[in-house]
This record gives C-alpha cells, sequence and structure tokens, in this order.
C-alpha cells in the first residue's frame, strides 16, 4: 500500500482515547444484554400482553409450543446481537474501517428505533400520535445514553485517522522506503 498522498497526515502510534472509550461502551452493552438482554426482553413481552396473545389461555399445548419458539427466538436474538457487539468491540480496537461503519450504522439503528419507539410508546395500535411525557424521554435518553456517545466517539477526527491508517498494525507501512545502497567501492 502507498503512504497516504497528504503529507501532513500525522500517523498515530497509540489508540485514540475516543477509540478506546467507543471499545469501552460497546463492551458494556454487551454485557447488557448478556446479563439483562433475555429477562428484559420477556418483561418487555409479558408488559405489553404479548405473551398474552400466544394462546394458552385456549389450548394449553398450543400455547405452550408457542411460548417456547418465542423464547428460542429471543433468546437466539439476544446472543446474535451479544455476539456482533463482541466482535465489534474488538475490531474497532484493531483500526478496521468495516468495524466503524458497522458500529455505526448499529448504533444509528437502535437510535433511530429508541425514538421512534418513545413516540409511538411502543404500541402502534393505540398511542400513535400521543403526547409523550417528560418521564418517558428522560428514561429513553438515559437508555439511548451509551449508543449516542459511542455513535459521537467514532465520529472523531482521531478516529477516523485511527481507521484510515488501519490502526497500529498499519503504522509501519507509512516509514519512508530508502532505495538499497550500493556496495562500497573496493
Amino acid at each position: 500500500m502507498t503512504p497516504p498522498p497528504n503529507d501532513s497526515l500525522e500517523v498515530l502510534y497509540r489508540k485514540p482515547g475516543t477509540i478506546t472509550a467507543a471499545q469501552v461502551l460497546m463492551w458494556i452493552q454487551f454485557s447488557f444484554l448478556v446479563c439483562c438482554g433475555f429477562g428484559g426482553t420477556f418483561a418487555v413481552l409479558f408488559m405489553t400482553g404479548i405473551v398474552n396473545e400466544l394462546g394458552i389461555d385456549e389450548d394449553v399445548l398450543e400455547g405452550a409450543e408457542n411460548l417456547v419458539v418465542l423464547t428460542a427466538a429471543v433468546f437466539a436474538g439476544v446472543v446474535a446481537a451479544a455476539i456482533l457487539f463482541g466482535v465489534l468491540a474488538a475490531k474497532l480496537g484493531a483500526g478496521r474501517r468495516s468495524a466503524q461503519v458497522m458500529t455505526v450504522v448499529v448504533m444509528l439503528g437502535i437510535i433511530v428505533f429508541g425514538f421512534v419507539g418513545l413516540y409511538t410508546q411502543f404500541e402502534v395500535e393505540d398511542y400513535a400520535g400521543t403526547p409523550v411525557d417528560g418521564s418517558e424521554v428522560v428514561g429513553t435518553l438515559l437508555a439511548l445514553a451509551l449508543p449516542i456517545v459511542t455513535l459521537l466517539c467514532l465520529c472523531t477526527g482521531s478516529a477516523n485517522q485511527w481507521f484510515r491508517q488501519g490502526g497500529r498494525d498499519a503504522w509501519p507501512r507509512y516509514q519512508p522506503v530508502y532505495p538499497p545502497m550500493a556496495p562500497p567501492y573496493r
């Protein structure tokens, strides 16, 4: 790979603090998914009444089967999200541009989904367009603080420089290459 065309481009020999902060925030989100993802998802499903609509009242066996399918789907979703967050956290420190882009896309999706959920109160049929009270806004902003700060950390100049140069492993390629010297004349 050729050196960057801009001679004023400063090569980063250490990982910037914004990348470290983004990695830590991704690992915190990973741990939240592992610790609270499954139980939190089922708490939301019970509170919204989705579990009551599985048909447990009409046919117990069919309702139990539907509950097992829902449990497997929730478990698979939480595990997949946790693996994604763990891999992205590791790749951010390595300076992979694809990890930066994917993390930005995932964080934007979480933020948009959080604000759409706040507006619709996660029940589209009954509450669409109703005013939201202040406590829900504060709660949603606190829940979305980690994705928002992660997104901000990945959009700084030092973070972009880190990903542009390909992380710490790529810096030796930016050292000047001198032509081989001729052997001394005897």
